[in-house]
């Protein structure tokens, strides 16, 4: 074959490759712009099931925060479905529970319209989220000062309102059948009772409505099956500290109540909570929170020279009493969110050193245990639970 034939062959062979690319690209782009569409639409539908879950989560938190209340939890939750851009057309909420375990469950549903899959015949398609949130009692953790109040004491200060004081570590007059209103949490010995007043404990003590809270399962159980960890508590049962412990006392108090260990915008009642409303409730200003993370939490382990946290806002349990014995166990039926205020009279000597605080009611997240939902209890929150 000539050199002129060659080249016109291979002419005839380059005119054929280039027209089957021709034709190749005209059936395989309106794939590829068929598969960019469907992905940008199906990304577009997940997106906004997304926020729409979002939504749902906010709503049915912000709706349970008023529970047992219907009314005002319904109120609320419309508030919040305008704030989230959802149309309360599209939401369904179901309040249950009652008393005993209040819940609000929240649904979403509306359509998404598409863009790009319309040519296949998909117009639109329904999106939706769920979510569902428990009002509950704080049922125990640890970071808890070991004095205590009785339900007497609490029913009292929920009659006063506005923070009463409330009396928390008795002195040698006022103890009650030789107990000093202080019970054994992380131990025995004047030193762990020391370390527990001024930091709060280590271990985990319940009250009879946290979950697994048993008594005859505790201490040493596992953790399935028990959901205290103190090593002198039995479940919701412990042991009273029965000794006066004044020093111990003393140096305690001293450290939560130092200007120079406390934030200066939670070294009085009035900053480091708003209200009361009118059910009489309180809110914990976010800086002044002990338990969650920014400037109120405390670091774990302490530094040294101390720094300046919210050391002023404290849990302590509350009991059903204590026996006729010094030693008869106290049942933590509750707990109690207080504000101290130090000594009472401003003294703390010889066998006078009693402890007060502010008792407060209010709604706050402590990363704790949950409770079954206790209306007598100072301290709730909600959690989601779908």
């Amino acid at each position: 074959m000539g050199t002129e034939e060659g080249r016109l062959l291979f002419k005839i062979f380059r005119r054929r490759e280039r027209g089957q690319i021709v034709m190749l690209g005209a059936l395989v782009i309106p794939i590829i712009l068929g598969m960019t569409g469907m992905a940008l639409d199906i990304g577009s539908y997940a997106s906004e099931r997304r926020d729409l879950q979002n939504a749902a989560d906010s709503i049915a938190l912000a709706a349970a925060q008023e529970l047992p209340d219907s009314v005002a939890a319904t109120s609320v939750a419309n508030q919040w479905a305008t704030k989230n851009d959802i149309d309360w057309g599209d939401v369904t909420l179901t309040i249950s529970g009652g008393n005993t375990n209040p819940r609000a469950r929240v649904e979403i549903e509306r359509s998404h319209e598409f863009s790009f899959v319309k040519v296949v015949g998909i117009d639109e398609k329904d999106v939706g989220a769920s979510a569902a949130a428990d009002k509950v009692s704080h049922g125990g953790s640890d970071g808890i000062v070991p004095w205590s109040v009785t339900q007497e004491t609490v029913d009292w200060a929920y009659a006063q309102g506005d923070g009463a004081l409330v009396t928390m570590k008795y002195d040698a007059t006022g103890a009650d059948n030789g107990n000093f209103g202080a019970i054994r949490i992380d131990g025995t010995g004047a030193n762990v009772y020391g370390d527990a007043v001024m930091y709060g404990s280590d271990t985990v003590g319940c009250a009879v409505s946290a979950p697994n809270c048993t008594t005859g399962a505790c201490p040493g159980a596992y953790p399935a099956t028990c959901s205290e960890t103190s090593p002198t508590c039995d479940g919701p049962e412990c042991d009273p500290e029965t000794g006066n412990l004044i020093g111990k006392t003393a140096e305690a108090t001293d450290f939560r109540m130092d200007p120079d260990h406390v934030l200066d915008q939670c070294d009085t009642f009035e900053e480091t909570f708003t209200g009361p409303d009118a059910d009489g409730e309180y809110v914990l200003v976010p800086d002044c929170n002990p338990w969650l993370d920014g400037p109120g939490k405390c670091p774990e382990p302490e530094t040294d020279p101390p720094a300046e946290c919210s050391r002023r806002v404290i849990i302590i349990p509350v009991v059903d009493g204590f026996g006729s014995g010094g030693s008869d166990p106290a049942s933590i039926q509750r707990f109690a969110l207080i504000y101290l205020e130090g000594y009472e009279d401003g003294k703390c000597s010889g066998n006078s050193c009693e402890i007060q605080g502010r008792f407060v009611k209010a709604d706050i997240n402590t990363g704790a245990l949950s409770g079954v939902y206790d209306a007598a209890a100072s301290i709730h929150f909600t959690k989601l639970t779908e």
